[in-house]
């Protein structure tokens, strides 16, 4: 019986999960390599201790932008995959040690667009046909699901709503003054250099104000400081416009927030505050909120994804050719 094998690859850790008749269950984590063999190596080699076999599938989540004309993966934490096609080159490495092809391609994904696959199957968004996931951790990252499908567009990316010079130049003398710092993807302005906890952070110093950690920041908002509650404003009211202005393009209902600073629930409902105030069509209910899959939102994405491409296997095979899913027919709404 064909099992489906899940890698969610960061820049510290790698986490693998593998189906069973309850769904998806996490089986192993180890350390990520600094060089791209030893990375290959491990990767093959945790997922021959696993049982992979030729018959099974394997999926990736990862941090990145995914090329797909080359298969390359431009990851900040993992700077070797940029010059790589680590599909291949993993298949070709499973393959040798293992004595046979893989009868399936690996799929690897963004580990943005599995958080969104992962809530809007399994988690928030399950109840929506329209789920826009975004993600507030070191960065901020985005993906939009409609009707189970990630939507794509050029080159394969879409939902990227941190990218683009959104704040503007202002007159540093000026109440709530937020300055353009520069983006890794080669802009000023972005989102994603003041939405996640390092761009928190920033805006905090950059007032003249001690470097302090993110939850220090939010806490002594929460406590009624007086510099932490300027900083946390002018970061919801930046954060909210961007966002509300993702919303009126997309129409998402719901919006679930994976990260770091998804664990701050008062200041989730902050955001949610002011998006509902600046969106076109308020929702009736709370729009901006706490993911359920967590921090292995990233396993279950690509798993959501590859029960998928199985099942439009399934249908189109000859009703004779059809064989039994791996997956418990009730896993489909398993919560992690």
């Amino acid at each position: 019986m064909c099992k489906i094998f899940c890698l969610d690859i960061g820049g510290s850790f790698i986490k693998l999960g593998v189906s069973g008749a309850d769904g998806l269950a996490e089986t192993a984590s180890i350390s990520s390599p600094s060089d791209y063999d030893t990375f290959l190596d491990r990767l093959a080699t945790l997922l021959l201790s696993e049982g992979i076999g030729p018959q099974d599938r394997l999926g990736i989540s990862i941090a990145g932008s995914i090329d797909a004309e080359n298969g390359s993966v431009h990851a900040a934490q993992l700077p070797f995959l940029a010059s790589v096609n680590l599909a291949a080159d993993l298949e070709a490495a499973i393959g040798t040690r293992m004595g046979a092809a893989l009868k399936e391609s690996i799929r690897v994904e963004n580990d943005a667009d599995c958080f969104a696959l992962a809530e809007a199957t399994f988690g928030a968004g399950r109840s929506y046909e329209n789920v826009f996931a975004i993600i507030l951790g070191t960065g901020v990252g985005g993906a939009q699901v409609y009707r189970g499908d990630l939507v794509r567009g050029f080159g394969g990316s879409a939902g990227e709503w941190g990218h683009g010079p959104f704040i503007q130049k202002q007159d540093p003398s000026a109440p709530g003054f937020v300055p353009q710092f520069a983006c890794a993807c080669g802009q000023k302005g972005c989102i994603n250099t003041v939405g996640g906890a390092r761009g928190l952070e920033a805006m905090h110093a950059a007032s003249g104000n001690p470097l302090s950690e993110s939850k220090t920041i939010i806490d002594g908002w929460a406590g009624g400081d007086a510099a932490c509650t300027a900083t946390v404003s002018s970061y919801v009211s930046l954060l909210s416009d961007a966002l509300a202005i993702t919303l009126n393009i997309t129409g998402a209902q719901i919006v679930p927030v994976g990260g770091g600073l998804s664990n701050a629930l008062i200041l989730l409902s902050a955001i949610d505050s002011e998006v509902q105030r600046k969106v076109l069509l308020p929702r009736p209910t709370p729009l901006v909120v706490k993911g359920q899959t967590g921090h292995n939102g990233g396993l279950w994405g690509i798993y959501a994804q590859l029960m998928k491409e199985m099942s439009a296997i399934e249908r189109n095979q000859p009703r004779g050719l059809r064989r039994q899913s791996p997956v418990a027919s009730n896993s489909g709404r398993r919560r992690c």
